[in-house]
């Protein structure tokens, strides 16, 4: 499950558009990298990133591989589709799920260095694999344009992986990050 993730990660780097990005973002406990680009003559964005998670001795890794319609004005941006999740952690837990669903951001016209943001995507079990169950991805944040090209940000994510006859918050925290556009 490892080598997929990775895999996947690779295949995604490998596209080569213009108006891509590339966001980082970091807590105590996690690590987010996400490229985002649009396909060669395409209505389609591709994103591909990587989550590592690590706490009270024991860590998961999420892969996610997705496509996404983009629409961007001066006040906002959406975006609907769907992602692809590899999951691995240990304790040999593997699994895999596809869930559909929509980000986007806003900002006011009285302030445009900052807007707000997120997205949301949902994996029912009908579409989970391996010891998966289903999971939801949400992730709400706060930006600023600290450059021309670089808006750093506040932000707060839950990621809930359903196992078994439970779920399992991976993880609910704050983290901070940034998004570099090209």
């Amino acid at each position: 499950m490892k080598r997929l993730a990775l895999a996947a990660l690779t295949a995604g780097m490998a596209v080569t558009a213009q108006a891509a990005t590339i966001d980082l973002n970091i807590n105590n406990e996690t690590i987010r990298a996400e490229y985002d680009a649009p396909l060669p003559q395409n209505r389609l964005n591709m994103a591909v990133g990587a989550l590592y998670h690590e706490e009270n001795g024991s860590d998961a890794l999420v892969g996610h591989l997705g496509l996404h319609t983009q629409e961007d004005t001066a006040t906002y941006s959406v975006g609907v589709g769907g992602r692809i999740y590899a999951l691995t952690g240990s304790g040999d837990f593997d699994g895999a799920a596809v869930g559909l669903g929509l980000q986007g951001s806003f900002s006011f016209q009285q302030i445009p260095q900052m807007r707000f943001g997120g997205h949301l995507y949902f994996a029912p079990q009908v579409v989970s694999f391996g010891d998966v169950d289903g999971m939801t991805d949400l992730s709400l944040r706060a930006y600023y344009q600290a450059l021309q090209d670089v808006d750093v940000y506040l932000g707060w994510r839950k990621m809930e992986v359903d196992v078994g006859a439970g779920s399992d918050d991976l993880e609910s925290s704050l983290n901070f990050g940034f998004v570099m556009n090209f």
